[in-house]
């Protein structure tokens, strides 16, 4: 065997070896993308499962920014300030 029969040999063997690894790194993107795709998916059934939770909240802090609960507020301090009192 001479030197270009070995250079040749090497260079096969270097590509296969490249080869092998680009396989293993594929599979393993694929693999990364199933599992980033099953919890995205767990996510978005989690979100749908708090969304009456998220109204409930946006309802009460709704409530809290009105003058009504302002008004009631005003009342329970003016009663509490004549419970004082006496």
């Amino acid at each position: 065997m001479d030197l270009y029969q070995g250079c040749v040999l090497a260079a096969v063997i270097a590509f296969l070896v490249l080869v092998v690894f680009a396989v293993r790194t594929l599979l393993q993107i694929f693999r990364t993308a199933e599992a980033v795709e099953y919890l995205a998916l767990s996510a978005a059934e989690k979100v749908d499962k708090t969304e009456s939770t998220f109204t409930l909240l946006d309802n009460v802090s709704s409530f809290l920014d009105s003058g009504l609960f302002r008004v009631a507020k005003a009342g329970a301090e003016l009663v509490k300030h004549f419970r004082k009192d006496k």
